[in-house]
């Protein structure tokens, strides 16, 4: 009887094969790769000129205090006793800071709280949601003149003239081109250059390693400038993603004579830093008044 049920029901489901005899065969599906999404970027509404003018920046009066002041048109101006006047220069970039795929800006705020200096500031506006969120600021001189501000590569490049160590107040003397990244809450000098009173180039090159390279053990790091630094000493120093400072030491140099080019070499112990991603500085330090002449960096992955 069970058997009997058993071909029914074999009859009911495949009536084609139980009255024809034709064999059943089963379906294999044909194998295809797995495609995996290509991430998109969220439709974010780019910054404009417009609400860059009316946002609101954190700045530091002379005291260390800070303020937040927000902008109507570009401006704010208060009275006494809490005078305060802040302009937002013409000079707008446009780019991805902190690589999410959607533009930030970069602008430049003129602050004055009473007397003569009129100091002017780097901002760093990242795009949250399409609204402006200042998140990290760089003072750049007092009065300095600015030639050209971009965005290029996820980086704040500013061409400008600022004060030299015997320049007066009233008049910037000094050329200088100045490059920041963006790292957390922080805007971060990686390259700078500058000129010499007769209008040559300092200028830092880092030859090796090169930028985004796995490294480990022993690291020689080559380079060049193109004017020897006071005394021939360079500043290496070495800081991680946070900008926590790991390691810092002097690179001598020899030179045929004062201020000519000059190639530097020096090797670093790489077992003496965690693994991760760290930055290599060497600079070129002002021995007048501490100021960046000249600045070459890159970052390496230590495994």
């Amino acid at each position: 009887m069970r058997l009997m049920r058993t071909l029914l029901l074999i009859a009911i489901l495949f009536p084609a094969s139980a009255c024809s005899g034709v064999t059943m065969r089963l379906l294999t599906p044909t194998p295809t790769a797995f495609v995996f999404p290509t991430q998109v970027t969220p439709h974010v509404e780019p910054l404009t000129a417009t609400q860059l003018q009316n946002a609101e920046y954190t700045l530091t009066a002379f005291d260390n205090t800070s303020r937040v002041f927000h902008l109507t048109d570009g401006a704010y101006k208060s009275g006494a006793p809490d005078f305060a006047d802040i302009r937002l220069l013409d000079s707008i970039g446009f780019g991805d800071l902190n690589r999410d795929g959607v533009a930030d800006a970069a602008v430049l705020l003129a602050e004055n709280f009473g007397g003569s200096g009129v100091f002017v500031w780097l901002a760093a506006v990242t795009n949250e949601n399409g609204k402006p969120h200042h998140v990290a600021s760089s003072m750049i001189d007092d009065r300095a003149q600015i030639n050209a501000l971009e965005i290029r590569d996820g980086n704040i490049f500013l061409d400008a003239v600022v004060h030299g160590p015997v320049d007066p107040g009233c008049c910037p003397n000094l050329p200088v081109t100045r490059t920041f990244r963006l790292m957390e809450n922080l805007l971060v000098l990686v390259n700078a250059t500058s000129e010499t009173p007769n209008g040559l180039p300092r200028v830092i090159v880092i030859d090796l390693p090169r930028a985004g390279e796995w490294v480990s053990g022993a690291l020689t790091l080559n380079g060049h400038v193109t004017i020897a630094p006071f005394e021939n000493t360079l500043r290496l120093r070495v800081y991680n993603q946070e900008g926590n400072e790991l390691y810092i030491a002097p690179i001598t140099l020899t030179v045929p004579e004062l201020g000519a080019a000059a190639d530097f070499s020096v090797t670093l112990d790489l077992t003496i830093f965690p693994p991760g991603r760290i930055t290599l500085e060497i600079a070129d330090i002002s021995a007048a008044d501490g100021s960046v002449l000249a600045l070459a960096s890159l970052e390496i992955l230590i495994p």
